[in-house]
């Protein structure tokens, strides 16, 4: 039988993590009294209302801004104990950050302060850590910096990718989060102020429009394949073959030497090999434009590729 909680929680969040909290907390019968779903024109939207729909819970919507008078009246009218954030895509206002009686926490998927920013799960494997952590911390004005409630560290796995580790944190978040919303029903939640420290590693977004996510094949196999691994599934590293684009989804590093320049096909009988700055990688997925996903091995007997054909980096 579920504790009852008096606690008025305020819960705000974008899937897939704020679904996977949601329904973590639901089941536990924590206080939900209102949950903001990302901006009506968001395509998140309609996803996060229907599952707060299911549930019965009070929905406080807004078109584009979150400095909106009536929204944030809404919002005052709740008198909210403590709102938590479960991913979201937009700053917070200061006059929103005080509408709570405790402030708004915040779950972030990394050590923090090391890889603030939009995206740490790609940056911790792309630099070869291994060890990444969760962070529940309160919320200020500025993006990942307040407060830390608690801190959980693990290992990131060898063949690690950006989808494994999203999916793995988002259930360590939501067993975080309970277990906060559990401790603040009887007690105040801790507070330790994030350690500042020269050169913190960041974590910005990556994308194929900000040119960011292309392979720089000058690079040796092994950071090329962590690049790789770093951005499957859902954004992607991707180079361009006769001018059209090459999404890479899994390699696999050959630790050979060579004298081809980075970038060319070392390899195309029976296998797909690329030159990198230092040793081969081998590709073994990819998808080239919109036609079609294949192996490497596929690849090359569709397309008839040669051996000294490039692969560009843009």
């Amino acid at each position: 039988m579920n504790k009852t909680y008096t606690k008025r929680i305020l819960f705000i969040g974008m899937p897939d993590m704020a679904l996977v909290c949601l329904h973590k907390l639901k089941s536990k019968g924590i206080n939900i009294t209102g949950i903001i779903p990302p901006a009506k024109n968001d395509p998140a939207n309609k996803l996060m209302v229907n599952t707060a729909q299911m549930y019965g819970l009070n929905i406080i919507q807004y078109e584009n801004n979150l400095n909106d008078s009536d929204f944030l009246q809404k919002v005052k009218e709740l008198k909210a104990d403590l709102a938590v954030v479960a991913s979201y895509n937009k700053k917070f206002p200061k006059e929103l950050l005080s509408l709570t009686k405790d402030g708004f926490i915040n779950l972030h998927p990394s050590k923090l302060p090391d890889y603030r920013g939009a995206n740490p799960y790609s940056h911790v494997i792309i630099n070869g850590e291994k060890e990444s952590a969760i962070t529940l911390h309160f919320m200020d004005e500025n993006f990942d910096t307040g407060d830390i409630v608690s801190q959980y560290r693990f290992k990131i796995d060898e063949n690690e990718t950006m989808g494994t580790l999203f999916i793995r944190t988002n259930e360590m978040c939501a067993t975080m989060l309970y277990e906060a919303l559990d401790y603040y029903e009887t007690h105040e939640l801790p507070r330790t102020p994030q350690k500042e420290k020269q050169n913190c590693k960041t974590a910005p977004a990556l994308s194929f429009e900000k040119r960011n996510t292309f392979i720089d094949w000058s690079k040796s196999a092994e950071e090329t394949e962590r690049f790789i691994r770093g951005l499957n599934p859902f954004i992607g590293a991707v180079t361009k073959y006769k001018n059209n684009i090459l999404r890479i989804n899994s390699a696999r590093v050959i630790n050979k030497s060579h004298k081809m320049e980075p970038g060319s096909i070392f390899d195309c009988k029976n296998t797909l090999k690329i030159a990198c700055g230092e040793g081969i990688l081998e590709i073994e997925s990819l998808q080239y434009g919109a036609y079609f996903i294949s192996t490497g091995e596929d690849f090359s007997e569709r397309i008839c590729v040669k051996k000294g054909e490039m692969l560009k980096s843009e």
